[in-house]
């Protein structure tokens, strides 16, 4: 089961929260979570369940273990082999189910297997973090392990992120409420996040095959169906975030961001971190490239972190390759590049995270399980693409009709990605609405009925997919 199939929109999901509503506890609450979670993850695989249980009781033993060692001890690397045993375990979980991700079947609304084993990976670093953060002094070892259970099995966090700490939900795993404004935002972003995980994402699945799959290699094929595949991925993690963090926020919880607008004054290293900003800033704190250190130590730690993201992605080759290329480039604007392309035009430091995005991420697309040659290969004939080389022509008639066809999602698209022209959207609601009560009850009506229209496309999309 996932954030995207029926019987948990419909079924599962409404019918959890309404009855987690009846009692205010904590405690009620964290039962129906695990209830629900347990429904969630068993659902045609109840050999992960096993798994994930026996996994949280060894996280929650070896935390135990971490915390007696450093006050027996008063040595704080005295537990360091409690984070070791935790890391090789929920490394083996992690390669285990790396080809078993919770997004299954339909293509058209699943992530590539070489692009991130979406279940999974959230869930190891959710227990290695655990016990790494109890090694670091950060949190104190759990002794209840029902609140473990809360942290780790929540199907909230499950699919597409925050990589949450347990120091961020300690305390709202005891106290929480959950308010009417909670429940408001909450819903608004779930049904935002399904229509791009739906909507948005097959719109340029469709371009991104027709570019870079289709019969015809065209110079234009190359670029836009390159950029409607990292859009077809953004879209879809971003959506699935933006319902993790509606369907927490329903329960009460409130998560740290995960992404965020893209600034090019921030240059290439600002544009990895504002992706996935949880997971980058731990894979960061692990390999000592935040906080204090020389730059050269941390010009080391970004190209290893970059290999090491790559291969939490996809435990694949051409990932870690990318990975630390892209780590290196961080690294070179740490040390050296950063000063003098901050002075450059915006535009042009738009044009610079462009470029140096597709060039260095573009690899992920193609497969290395035929071997790094074909890879190359691949990737090299994608390359002289752009530039002509080996193109018939400039665009095919195919890319041209799917632009036009979807010409209104695409600007869509465009404004929910483009922070000046969504604020400016934003800007101007505000001051109709500010303008007298009347107004105000028109946008509040005209924003809802749009709520409800996208709800409404996302699911006749769903049915439609699963009818097929």
């Amino acid at each position: 089961m996932d954030y995207t199939t029926l019987i948990f929109l419909l079924g599962l999901f409404p019918l959890s929260a309404m009855i987690s509503l009846l009692d205010r506890s904590a405690e009620y609450k964290n039962m129906i979570i695990i209830l629900t979670s347990l429904i969630f993850f068993s659902w045609g695989r109840p050999f992960a369940v096993c798994l994930i249980f026996l996994s949280v009781l060894i996280d929650w033993g070896l935390g135990l273990g971490a915390a007696k060692l450093q006050d027996k001890t008063g040595r704080k690397l005295s537990a360091l082999p409690a984070v070791i045993v935790s890391g090789a375990v929920n490394s083996g979980l992690f390669l285990v189910f790396e080809h078993n991700s919770l997004f299954e079947g339909h293509d058209r609304l699943t992530l590539d297997k070489a692009i991130i084993p979406v279940g999974m990976a959230y869930y190891t670093i959710r227990g290695f973090s655990y016990v790494y953060d109890v090694f670091k002094g950060k949190i104190r070892a759990e002794k209840n392990v029902f609140c473990l259970f809360t942290y780790m099995m929540s199907f909230t966090l499950m699919c597409a992120g925050p990589a949450v700490r347990y120091g961020d939900m300690e305390s709202q795993i005891r106290n929480r409420e959950v308010t009417t404004e909670k429940l408001n935002q909450g819903l608004n972003r779930i049904f935002w996040g399904l229509a791009k995980a739906v909507l948005l994402t097959t719109v340029f699945k469709q371009i991104e095959y027709v570019g870079l799959s289709g019969s015809e290699i065209t110079t234009m094929g190359c670029w836009l169906g390159m950029l409607a595949f990292f859009a077809k991925n953004y879209y879809l993690f971003t959506g699935l975030c933006d319902m993790s963090t509606g369907l927490s926020l329903v329960y009460g919880f409130v998560l740290p961001v995960n992404y965020r607008d893209i600034e090019p004054g921030e240059l290439f290293t600002g544009l990895i971190k504002s992706y996935n900003t949880t997971v980058v800033g731990f894979f960061a704190e692990l390999f000592g490239v935040s906080g204090k250190a020389k730059p050269a130590f941390a010009a080391i730690g970004a190209v290893a972190c970059g290999a090491a993201l790559g291969f939490w992605y996809s435990a694949s080759m051409n990932a870690v390759i990318v990975g630390a290329a892209a780590g290196l480039l961080a690294a070179l604007e740490l040390t050296a590049l950063k000063k003098p392309l901050s002075k450059l035009p915006a535009i042009v430091q738009y044009i610079y995270l462009v470029i140096a995005s597709l060039v260095i991420f573009g690899g992920v697309y193609f497969s290395s399980s035929r071997g790094l040659e074909n890879w190359f290969y691949s990737y090299r004939k994608w390359l002289l693409g752009l530039v002509g080389v080996n193109t018939k022509y400039t665009l095919s008639v195919a890319m041209r009709d799917m632009l036009l066809h979807n010409m209104t999602l695409i600007v869509i698209a465009f404004f929910v990605v483009c922070a000046p022209a969504r604020r400016g959207v934003f800007r101007l609601c505000d001051n109709i609405a500010a303008k007298s009560r009347r107004s105000y009850g028109a946008v509040r009506i005209v924003k809802t009925l749009c709520t409800a229209l996208v709800f409404a496309l996302s699911i006749m999309t769903l049915v439609v997919e699963y009818t097929r």
